[in-house]
């Protein structure tokens, strides 16, 4: 296949498994053109490991280094801007993908963009992932679009499944960057990632993507072995309070302020029941039950087939 791949890893404090990821990337069935990884001012040792990598692989890895820590968002955005595939994947420095991941991608991509796409229209593509946590449990994390032969999810509708939990068809499990790939005029077009956002912003770009009139595609098999962590720079209240954010930046999609205040009061009880506050949870959600009987319910209901992604999310953080 003549095409012109780019992989992308950021990193930080990374030093104990940034070297199976770089092995990962440099594995894949489909050479890449360029491996571009971005230390985001790391601490603990990354940078001399990248540096021996470096010696050892020579030009097929391109190294930039950030003298501030800057965020994932604005880490990705130095990939962005480097670049010079015509794709561009990204890896996190933590997983590892399977050898053919980025080869099924590119072809998933060009054979969707043949059978449905108009020029111009960005598509893009998530594998499902093998989540490992530290307890031991394994599970599978779909991702939208994984029903090939058919029309993937698309533009507004897309958005609002993210924001307000709307029932779409083939729209199910999430979309993490870790096992994203699209065109790098994709990216681009859209400005690549808001560096306000230092978590949350996949979801973040996913929203403005398909806003922007994108197609969702998905690989239905884990092509991604995610390792799940809790650390520092990962806590579950910046998971509430960069959600609350996302809710404000697009507010102008939601219908009536009431809609807005009940995906905010959703979020926090989401929140504390994470978070294994009990009493907190209850509190919440009886309140915003009595405000929002309707939307509870129906939100409620939604929220079922991700209970147990939830409750392993849950059991990190408690850990």
């Amino acid at each position: 296949m003549n095409t012109q791949l780019t992989i992308g890893i950021t990193t930080y404090n990374a030093r104990e498994t940034i070297l199976t990821a770089i092995e990962s990337a440099l594995s894949q069935s489909l050479t890449a053109r360029e491996v571009i990884i971005v230390d985001d001012a790391s601490t603990d040792g990354t940078r001399e490991v990248l540096e021996q990598a470096q010696q050892e692989h020579g030009e097929r890895i391109r190294l930039i280094y950030l003298t501030d820590n800057v965020g994932v968002a604005a880490a990705r955005n130095q990939i962005i801007d480097a670049a010079q595939g015509e794709f561009l994947a990204f890896f996190d420095d933590d997983d590892v993908s399977q050898p053919e991941r980025c080869m099924r991608q590119i072809v998933r991509i060009k054979d969707y963009e043949a059978a449905y796409v108009l020029d111009d229209v960005p598509v893009i593509c998530h594998t499902a992932r093998e989540q490992h946590y530290p307890d031991g449990t394994v599970r599978i994390e779909h991702t939208m679009g994984e029903v090939e032969n058919s029309l993937a999810p698309h533009g507004v509708a897309v958005a609002m499944r993210i924001l307000r939990g709307d029932p779409l068809e083939n729209a199910y499990g999430s979309a993490a960057t870790c096992s994203q790939m699209a065109r790098l005029d994709t990216y681009r077009k859209l400005k690549g990632f808001d560096p306000e956002f230092r978590r949350s912003e996949d979801t973040e770009f996913n929203i403005r993507l398909a806003i922007a009139g994108g197609h969702f595609v998905g690989i239905a098999e884990p092509l991604v072995k995610q390792t799940m962590s809790a650390t520092t720079d990962k806590p579950i209240s910046a998971e509430l309070n960069y959600g609350l954010a996302i809710l404000e930046k697009h507010r102008g999609l939601f219908s009536s302020d009431a809609e807005y205040r009940f995906c905010r009061s959703w979020l926090k009880v989401k929140n504390s029941w994470l978070r294994r506050a009990r009493l907190e949870f209850v509190i919440r959600f009886i309140r915003v039950c009595l405000r929002h009987p309707w939307l509870t319910l129906h939100r409620a209901r939604m929220s079922l087939p991700n209970l147990a992604g939830n409750h392993a999310v849950s059991r990190l953080h408690k850990a």
